[in-house]
C-alpha cells in the first residue's frame, strides 16, 4: 500500500491562504495526492470552505453567504472547490458540524466518484449519519482536537477498542500525530484498522510513518513528504 500524502487545507510552499481556490490550485500544481479542506454551512444554506466557527467575532452559521464573502472574499463554496479539483486531485473533506451531511454527500457525488474523496469529522454523530445516508462513502473519525481530560479518555478508549469503527461505522481513524507518537495507535494497527495521521511536519516522523505504510498523512509540507516517500521507495 502506498501512503497518500494530503495537503492540509491546501498548504504548500506557496503559502496561499488556507481553504481557498488558490491553495487548492497550489496542491494540484504540485501533484499532491489529495487535498484536505474544511466545510461549514452559512445561515442561508450555502456550504463553504472555512475552518473556524467564527469569522471576525460572529458565528459563521449566523451569517448569510453574501455577508461571509463581504468579510472575506476568498472564501469559496464547496461547489467552486470541487469544480476546480475535479479530475485533477482527490479530496479529503472535514465536516465541522452535523446537520448537513446529506447535502455535502450529494454535492461531492455531482463531481467525484466514491474512490476520489473521503469524508471525516471530530463528531461521531457526523460519521454515523454519513454511513446511514450512504455506506459507500469512505469515512474517518478525527481524534485529538483538544487536549482535555475528557477527550484524552475518549482517545484511550478508541485506541484500545476501535469502537467508532465497530459502532459508528468509520472506515479509518485519524489521530493527531502526538497520539501516534506515544504509541496509542499500535493496537489499532494490529487490528488492521486504517490510520490517517495529522498534521505531520517533521522529516523524521514523516519517514517513520511512510515506512509503516499507513493509510495517509496530512501535512503542511506535502512537497517535502512526497520527496521523502519517493526516496524510501527508491531504496
Amino acid at each position: 500500500m502506498v501512503t497518500k500524502i494530503i495537503s492540509h487545507r491546501g498548504r504548500t510552499s506557496n503559502e496561499s491562504p488556507d481553504n481557498t481556490l488558490q491553495s487548492i490550485g497550489d496542491a494540484i500544481d504540485f501533484n499532491i495526492d489529495m487535498v484536505e479542506f474544511d466545510v461549514r454551512r452559512t445561515r442561508d444554506g450555502q456550504i463553504v470552505c472555512f475552518h473556524d466557527a467564527e469569522i471576525g467575532d460572529k458565528p459563521l452559521m449566523s451569517l448569510s453567504f453574501s455577508e461571509v464573502t463581504e468579510m472575506d472574499s476568498l472564501i469559496p463554496t464547496l461547489k467552486q472547490v470541487l469544480r476546480s479539483a475535479k479530475g485533477k486531485i482527490q479530496v479529503d473533506v472535514d465536516l465541522k458540524e452535523t446537520g448537513y451531511e446529506n447535502e455535502v454527500i450529494n454535492i461531492l457525488l455531482d463531481y467525484f466518484e466514491y474512490d476520489d474523496f473521503i469524508m471525516k469529522s471530530f463528531n461521531r454523530q457526523v460519521i454515523k449519519r454519513i454511513k446511514e445516508i450512504d455506506s459507500r462513502v469512505y469515512t474517518g473519525l478525527l481524534m485529538g482536537e483538544e487536549w482535555k481530560m475528557s477527550q484524552f479518555v475518549d482517545v484511550l478508549k478508541e485506541s484500545f477498542t476501535g469502537s467508532s469503527v465497530i459502532v459508528d461505522g468509520a472506515d479509518f481513524l485519524s489521530p493527531n500525530y502526538k497520539i501516534f507518537e506515544v504509541g496509542l495507535m499500535t493496537k489499532l494497527s494490529k487490528m488492521q484498522i486504517p490510520i490517517q495521521v495529522w498534521t505531520v511536519n517533521d522529516d523524521d516522523l514523516l519517514r517513520t510513518l511512510l515506512r509503516k505504510d499507513i493509510h495517509s498523512i496530512v501535512t503542511d509540507i506535502p512537497e517535502r513528504a512526497m520527496e521523502i516517500r519517493e526516496s524510501i521507495q527508491n531504496v
